[in-house]
């Protein structure tokens, strides 16, 4: 019997009731991947949040996923909680911003349905008739589910009784959001949960800011593809000691400089970098020091990673506190006259945040994006 995990409670047919499937390895150029991964062999290999795969699918009535998750978890509560997105060829849905469902995959390798109700979700009638596109994201930071090098985190195949047509086009727009719990959208699920904790039910990326940011035009945000490269608690990382300036060149977050192998940059090229770093540095001291340091990383990220000398970098400070404001001002002055396109970027609100432990909610991160979408556009001509 297929192990299953849905939204709801309620029981799902077993397998042997829907039509015989077909099936692709995770590796297929049918499937959009967009995020930090390795392919290895027909498995893709990831665990950074916010990674995701599009499919296409047309004559179908479900949709499955085998995954491979050996993380053990941590002691903060983990585990990997994933997000489903549908959107139909009349592009209806009941659901906000097309989301379906969520559920947490298990030890080992399993099977679970993507969607298997085709009289779900759609109000008025969905129509199937045809290309329907899905997408599978994990919102869930590897702060959360302990991840490691021997016990990873991987996809494997994608089933289904339809058939699989070729995948949408890569968004022409592109954005990375580097940083801390803000950026990772940790504690703002509180609205969905009733319920705070520092754990992985309370962390989905796709309700942090940039989750916002990079929605479809028709849902108000961008349109773009987005890559998320954010830790919980994490600090700029000053001298020898462990940061982001030393965990950002790795294709995975887990085991810091000994992860895996370093991410091959031209794999996603990207207009703009989104970088919110000084929260948890608070005071940052010597303050001169990471001044100095916060400029050569971000010097690093345009010249060394991205090899793209006008790639647009955007130096935010909010929303939880502003005291570094002044720093990160400074450092983007330094900055440009590096010749490097750096600018500041406002995230904060005239009123305190409404999530878990003083974290931004949902509704913030809706009220931040709003803020931030315009500063953005400014400098990208979007």
């Amino acid at each position: 019997m297929i192990a299953l995990l849905a939204l709801t409670v309620a029981a799902l047919a077993p397998c042997v009731a829907h039509g015989a499937p077909t099936t692709i390895p995770a590796s297929s150029p049918k499937i959009l991947w967009i995020g930090r991964s390795q392919t290895v062999g027909s498995s893709v290999f990831f665990d950074w949040e916010g990674v995701s795969a599009t499919v296409n699918l047309q004559s179908f009535s479900w949709l499955a996923v085998n995954i491979s998750d050996n993380c053990p978890g941590s002691s903060v509560g983990g585990g990997s909680r994933w997000l489903v997105t549908m959107t139909t060829s009349n592009a209806l849905t009941s659901s906000p911003n097309h989301r379906i469902a969520t559920f947490y995959s298990g030890p080992l390798s399993s099977l679970y349905y993507l969607f298997n109700n085709p009289g779900a979700h759609c109000d008025p009638a969905c129509d199937f008739s045809g290309t329907t596109t899905f997408t599978l994201t994990r919102i869930t930071e590897s702060r959360l589910s302990g991840c490691i090098p021997g016990a990873n985190l991987s996809v494997n195949a994608f089933l289904t009784d339809g058939v699989f047509v070729d995948p949408p086009s890569m968004p022409t727009r592109r954005l990375e959001f580097v940083g801390d719990s803000i950026t990772a959208g940790d504690l703002n699920d509180d609205g969905q949960t009733g319920r705070c904790g520092n754990a992985a039910f309370n962390n989905d990326i796709t309700l942090s800011t940039g989750g916002q940011l990079c929605l479809p035009t028709a849902l108000g945000g961008f349109g773009a593809a987005c890559m998320y490269t954010a830790w919980g608690g994490i600090q700029l990382g000053l001298g020898t000691s462990w940061g982001m300036s030393k965990l950002y060149p790795f294709t995975f977050s887990a085991d810091g400089p000994n992860a895996y192998t370093p991410w091959a940059f031209d794999q996603f090229p990207v207009d703009g970098v989104v970088v919110n770093l000084g929260t948890n540095d608070h005071p940052p001291a010597p303050a001169l020091q990471w001044q100095v340091e916060y400029a050569a990383y971000v010097t690093d990220l345009v010249t060394k990673y991205y090899n793209n000398p006008r790639l647009a970098i955007f130096l935010a400070y909010g929303p939880m506190t502003n005291y570094y404001q002044p720093f990160v001002t400074n450092i983007t002055a330094t900055l440009v006259q590096k010749g490097i396109n750096a600018h500041t970027l406002d995230l904060t609100l005239p009123h305190g945040m409404t999530g878990c432990y003083g974290h931004p909610s949902a509704a913030d991160n809706v009220e931040i994006a709003a803020k931030a979408k315009p500063q953005i556009a400014a400098v990208l001509g979007w």
